[in-house]
């Protein structure tokens, strides 16, 4: 099963693609925002070119395991896209995944500016490699 996964922000939104049958994880372009819209316009684009049947969203925990302030906009934002696109949405813990992500990328690429074009989606391969690991076991 092809799944798609959201580093949901204010500002840019990042994703992943992964295949359950093999176990990978890739990361894909973030997407600047423009508008609720427009996203979820390319995320339909994202959902047919991949052929995605179910989209992991990272969920924005506190340190102590309690909602976050910014929670409720994702999920706001998740009803809006099981709306849109008619597939299931789950949620997964993303503590941690920005900051994982940015070790990850130190090692490998030095420039900060073309670190942060990407950390979103690193961070939200992040997020689905932790989701299927969480399945497979």
């Amino acid at each position: 099963m092809k799944i798609l996964a959201l580093d949901f922000g204010m500002r840019r939104m990042g994703f992943a693609v992964g295949d359950t049958l093999i176990g990978t994880a890739s990361p894909l372009n973030q997407l600047n925002r423009k508008g609720k819209q427009q996203d979820i316009a390319h995320i339909k684009n994202l959902i047919e070119e991949y052929e995605v049947e179910q989209i992991i969203m990272g969920y924005p925990f506190n340190m102590d395991g309690t909602k976050s302030d910014f929670s409720t906009k994702v999920e706001r934002f998740s009803k809006a896209l099981v709306k849109e696109c008619q597939i299931p949405v789950e949620f997964m813990d993303e503590r941690l995944t920005s900051f994982e992500a940015e070790e990850l990328m130190k090692e490998h690429i030095p420039d900060f500016k073309k670190r942060k074009k990407m950390i979103d989606s690193i961070s939200a391969m992040i997020i689905l490699q932790s989701y299927m690991e969480k399945q497979s076991t």
